[in-house]
């Protein structure tokens, strides 16, 4: 996915409109969220209690972020939180949302 941006500064210098393409297609917020919309819906007792115990891992708070040595903020990241939210959306066939093949991991 590309967004155009609106470069005020560098179009009052050119005297023309600059815009800048920027590509979101890594993993944009809204298929992140859409992501953890999905995982919300689950409705298995067990799943859910497993869910709200680790709902804050990867966010720097979380149960499993003693062991967690990636900084970066979960839309950015390449998988869920930690194990037991990945294999909880996995067995409800949830996946991660993935940028294209030639993005970086």
């Amino acid at each position: 996915m590309v967004r155009y941006e609106y470069d005020e500064e560098a179009s009052a210098a050119e005297h023309m409109d600059v815009v800048y393409e920027v590509d979101d297609s890594q993993a944009p917020v809204s298929r992140w969220v859409d992501a953890m919309r999905r995982l919300n819906t689950i409705n298995d007792p067990l799943a859910r209690k497993l869910i709200a115990l680790h709902r804050d891992c990867g966010s720097g708070s979380g149960v499993c972020d003693d062991i967690d040595d990636d900084p970066d903020p979960m839309d950015r990241r390449a998988g869920w939180g930690c194990e037991t939210t990945e294999i909880i959306a996995s067995h409800f066939d949830i996946e991660y949302p993935r940028g294209t093949a030639s993005d970086p991991p």
